[in-house]
């Protein structure tokens, strides 16, 4: 690294905390959440139920005993069926001790590979699991996707939430003890990505975990839409009720991503392009998008659906900006004789006690119009960062 891009580098990273400090307080910035953010990203994984659960016990026996592992707990859900399909575990944390190294500490917490699973049922030859931040898979259970539900990932790339959704959808495909409930309705799930190598790797993801019947039979689909041009509520259209659930997990600054690449890199006495070309006001751009992403969703719910928008950016203009963003022009669009307006909240904005207090305590802190999972959080999870809103689409009564 040459004396003028060491200067660089120190100026972008002196400016990088100075933002972020000023967002999160000095303090905790540079004592806690900067630390966390900077520690290897803790992964869970996710279970893919339409897989023998054998098979993934036999692919984590690979790596450390079963008992190794914690079930993480989820909220309990207030309305609605409370039966939860989406089972993650992860391996134990231990409390490290001086001699440890961050080295020593992700092998102790390192997960498998997901591989293919064995069984007498060609349909069950499935990827035994998921390998995610447990933040990611809350969000697919606080989406409650219930079985008859028609749901779209608005930006589904690789596939890892919506294969969570899935898990809840189609419980009597189960490889193990699947559901005995008449099925009276199949439900639906689109998955859609614009770029087509993150499309194609979506669509491989979709088939290499879901049963093959519901792709033959189109009821699990992926798309390729752009989902920022006007005309992609049409065509990302179920029909003309629209969906009961969307989830929005919107392209973000990935805040921690740029640091992970920036002290990898600074280790090799190079500069980072993720932390090269990061600006104070880099937000702006993407949170245009954001914006643009969420109307698409919020026009693709039905009234009385629900919508969970989702970043997994630390930058509050991307989070609670954008949804401040989307509630100002919605209002306006209802002053004009719009017919539906946003409901911000759990319980169609009146509030769930019960599951708001169960994640203060174990998962997140509330922002404005949401909460925002992040690894310094005092119950000691290590998740996210990773911020979500629930919106609800509801009719204007006048």
């Amino acid at each position: 690294m040459t004396k003028t891009v060491r200067n660089t580098a120190a100026a972008t990273e002196a400016s990088y905390h100075k933002h972020y400090a000023a967002i999160w307080g000095e303090e905790r910035w540079h004592n806690s959440l900067y630390p966390a953010l900077a520690e290897r990203t803790r992964q869970a994984a996710s279970v893919n139920r339409y897989a023998p659960i054998s098979s993934f016990e036999a692919c984590i026996e690979e790596v450390c005993e079963l008992q190794q592992l914690e079930q993480i707990s989820f909220p309990r859900m207030s309305s609605g069926d409370s039966t939860n399909g989406l089972i993650c575990f992860a391996r134990r944390q231990s409390v490290a001790d001086a001699s440890q190294t961050p080295s020593d500490d992700h092998k102790q917490s390192a997960l498998p590979q997901p591989r293919l699973a064995t069984s007498e049922s060609i349909s069950h030859r499935l990827m035994t699991h998921w390998n995610l931040d447990a933040a990611s898979a809350l969000v697919a259970h606080l989406l409650h996707v219930q079985p008859g539900d028609n749901v779209l990932d608005l930006c589904a790339a690789p596939g890892g939430k919506s294969i969570a959704l899935a898990q809840n959808m189609w419980r009597h495909l189960y490889a193990d003890r699947p559901s005995t409930h008449p099925v009276q309705k199949t439900g639906q799930l689109r998955s859609n990505e614009l770029a087509r190598d993150r499309f194609k790797r979506l669509t491989d993801n979709l088939k290499a975990y879901l049963p093959g019947l519901l792709l033959d039979f189109k009821h699990v689909a992926s798309l390729n839409v752009d989902s920022t041009n006007p005309l992609a509520p049409q065509q990302l259209s179920i029909g003309s009720t629209g969906y009961d659930k969307v989830l929005v997990d919107a392209p973000c600054s990935s805040e921690r991503h740029i640091i992970h690449a920036h002290l990898t890199a600074r280790v090799a006495g190079r500069m980072a392009p993720e932390m090269a070309t990061w600006r104070p006001g880099s937000s702006k751009r993407l949170a245009k998008t954001q914006v643009d992403l969420l109307m698409t969703g919020l026009q693709c719910v039905r009234l009385g659906g629900t919508l969970l928008y989702a970043t997994c950016s630390i930058e509050p203009a991307e989070n609670d900006g954008v949804v401040e963003k989307v509630l100002a022009t919605v209002e306006k669009e209802v002053k004009k004789g719009g017919r539906w307006r946003v409901k911000v909240g759990f319980g169609s904005g009146a509030g769930d006690a019960d599951l708001e207090t169960s994640l203060e305590k174990e998962w997140a802190e509330r922002t404005k119009y949401g909460w925002i999972v992040l690894p310094d959080h005092a119950s000691g999870g290590r998740w996210g960062p990773l911020f979500f809103a629930m919106l609800t689409k509801v009719e204007v009564v006048r």
